[in-house]
């Protein structure tokens, strides 16, 4: 697969990741920690497996300026867009399209992805965002990537598929956010329904019409920091203007609201948004009772566990579906079933005023 010469890929980098508390922490977020032997982040994972789609020039990164010298640390080719504040995923988008509008001098295809997920299958991943690129070169439509569900999770949204259009190629029917275990159950057995990943496609023209019909508000202000940035102007009126956007995801603010959506029913490629402990377990090698023991720490008579020891030994005996984390300065116990609830500790913490390990 050659290089796609009129696609820029925007990377969101902005997240905290508190569900990975007490490694994650707002100094060094869940996207610049490894889940690999080999010490590579994810968002340097994110960014080499991409570099092939589009090369290394035409990568964009987008995260607030404290996070600025991880970027450049972990990522040194991609280009940094600013996001003046955390205001969710529409006004990150938003904002990431009108800067490649203004940096490119056109109207970009665009490949938004997350930069905290992990994929085995690189080569499939990239065949699914060549298939979305051509569908939003060719029509003004908005593609997701759609991963195949292998079982009833209830921690990702989930699209039905309608009408086929071309190869993987399908409209979106409907976006349902998270379900209940019943009921993604029965999106299992149904058939046509897909994960939705979170990995997004689409011209920015297209996307800014998009926010014109459905959050025109923040339309409004987008086309006044385009503004600004061509003229090259000041960059606290755009904080200012970014400061007012309504705090709300893209798929809640645009997508379920827009009739134009598509959605490209991938191949599977081993696909994971990492968003839990026992998540990242599964991207290492497993011991015979199934437990990831990584640092100084050991698992005797235990099953299912997960225990990651820093400068102090830790012993698990006896436990079943326990995930230990220790950080130096904090120590995580809490049931694979809860490992969900994780980001409760962080709210509870701020709430406490412990701003040291958060």
């Amino acid at each position: 697969m050659g290089l796609v010469s009129d696609a820029m890929v925007v990377i969101m980098a902005g997240g905290q990741g508190s569900r990975f508390w007490p490694l994650s922490r707002g100094r060094l977020p869940k996207q610049f920690l490894s889940i690999s032997e080999s010490g590579e982040s994810l968002i340097q994972a994110t960014v080499r497996r991409i570099d092939p789609l589009v090369g290394p020039e035409r990568v964009c990164v987008i995260a607030n300026s404290s996070f600025e010298s991880l970027i450049r640390e972990h990522v040194p080719s991609a280009t940094f867009i600013e996001e003046p504040e955390a205001r969710n995923t529409a006004a990150c988008i938003g904002l990431a399209a009108v800067s490649t509008m203004v940096s490119s001098g056109g109207d970009p295809v665009l490949v938004v992805l997350p930069a905290d997920h992990a994929v085995k299958s690189e080569e499939l991943l990239r065949a699914a965002l060549a298939e979305g690129i051509s569908q939003a070169r060719e029509n003004d439509v908005l593609v997701t990537i759609g991963i195949p569900p292998t079982h009833a999770n209830t921690g990702y949204g989930y699209i039905k598929r309608g009408e086929a259009l071309s190869g993987r190629a399908y409209r979106v029917d409907r976006f349902y956010e998270k379900p209940n275990s019943q009921r993604a159950q029965k999106y299992l057995e149904q058939g046509g329904y897909s994960w939705n990943s979170g990995m997004f496609v689409w011209r920015a023209s297209v996307i800014l019409e998009a926010f014109r019909e459905h959050l025109p508000e923040v339309y409004d202000g987008l086309l006044e920091i385009r503004g600004i940035l061509e003229s090259r102007g000041s960059r606290q009126r755009i904080a200012e203007i970014f400061k007012q956007f309504e705090s709300i995801s893209i798929d809640f603010g645009v997508l379920e609201h827009a009739r134009n959506c598509v959605v490209i029913e991938a191949e599977e490629f081993g696909w994971s948004d990492v968003g839990s402990w026992d998540q990242w377990a599964e991207n290492f090698a497993l011991d015979e009772e199934g437990n990831l023991v990584k640092g100084d720490a050991i698992a005797i008579d235990s099953h299912g566990c997960v225990v990651r020891g820093h400068n102090r030994l830790i012993a698990a005996v006896g436990l079943k579906d326990i995930v230990i984390i220790d950080s130096g300065d904090a120590l995580l116990v809490v049931s694979r079933e809860h490992v969900q609830d994780v980001r409760k500790v962080v709210a509870e913490l701020k709430q406490r005023g412990r701003s040291e390990l958060v």
